[in-house]
């Protein structure tokens, strides 16, 4: 276990400095926004980017690792739909917003830094096809069925598909995985200084997400109905995680280290803009409850997995 937490605590030790650092005021929260965006448009797209591109294009794409990792998150999308649809009497609107609290883990910020404390080398390969299925599959699924659900309230008469389609092409991590592929399927290669420029940008990724992520926490409250929020919190920490095991258990054995990856992605905590998406159908307040107890709870439960699956 002493060597588990190894691995897990300089994660959270990171996550509560960018905490601690906004408490204190050493960090001014205005600036924590920034700071995200420098992760999202320049770190981690330099970081997949530069190792897609310098891959062999047939062994980029493992349509094991792809199939496994959609059927489970597909899987929870739905069954945290269908839990708060049909069981829990809820909007489709409100469901389909907790159905992505459930299905989809906040694997820039948390998933990938942790996927570089468990790997001697890193495996961005298994971070870059997550990245892939969450934002081509699950979360676009997701949009759709919540904009039918306001279409049908009389809350939107307008094109839901062409919101959607803007939000995956402007992407820049998707943008980052399209020109890599491009790259290494034609085999180009940047000039050395560009690769190092590059490097240097992808090495500061994972550190400055912790610090994000904790920074991000400071302020928010919980606030809604406890029952609503523990449901999603256990789907997306227990459900999410135990239907990508069955999948897998399922399926033909494949690499065992895309294996590992598959399993640590899918028990992380739900993305960091999950509040923001919340917000644009009222329940912002509620999303950002729930993103603060699945974090703080992910401690226990990742270390956890980690002592098994290690």
């Amino acid at each position: 276990m002493l060597a588990v937490l190894s691995i897990t605590a300089p994660i959270f030790l990171l996550i509560a400095v960018g905490y601690i650092s906004v408490k204190t005021r050493l960090m001014p929260q205005e600036a924590i926004p920034g700071l995200g965006r420098f992760v999202i448009y320049f770190a981690l797209p330099a970081l997949m980017f530069s190792t897609i591109s310098s891959m062999d294009f047939g062994e980029v794409i493992e349509p094991n690792y792809l199939a496994v990792y959609a059927l489970g998150s597909l899987l929870a999308l739905l069954s945290g739909i269908g839990l708060h649809r049909f069981l829990l009497r809820k909007s489709l609107v409100e469901s389909g917003v907790k159905g992505i609290g459930m299905s989809i883990p906040n694997s820039a910020f948390i998933g990938f830094p942790i996927l570089m404390q468990v790997f001697d080398s890193p495996i961005t390969q298994a971070f870059a096809l997550a990245i892939m299925v969450e934002n081509i599959l699950i979360l676009p699924l997701a949009l759709i069925i919540i904009e039918s659900g306001r279409r049908k309230e009389g809350e939107n008469s307008g094109n839901i598909w062409l919101p959607v389609f803007s939000r995956i092409v402007r992407n820049p991590l998707i943008i980052a995985i399209a020109a890599g592929l491009f790259c290494s399927a034609l085999s180009i290669r940047l000039p050395a200084v560009a690769t190092e420029a590059l490097d240097m940008l992808a090495r500061a990724s994972a550190p400055t997400a912790l610090f994000v992520i904790g920074a991000s926490l400071m302020g928010t409250q919980i606030r809604g109905n406890i029952y609503s929020i523990s449901t999603v919190v256990t789907g997306k920490l227990l459900l999410h995680p135990l239907l990508v095991a069955l999948v897998l258990w399922l399926w033909p054995a494949f690499d065992h280290r895309l294996e590992l990856a598959v399993m640590i992605i899918a028990a992380m905590p739900m993305m960091s803009v999950f509040p923001i998406i919340g917000g644009n159908y009222g329940f912002r307040n509620t999303c950002a409850s729930m993103l603060l107890i699945t974090t703080v709870a992910s401690f226990v439960t990742i270390t956890l997995l980690l002592g098994v699956l290690t």
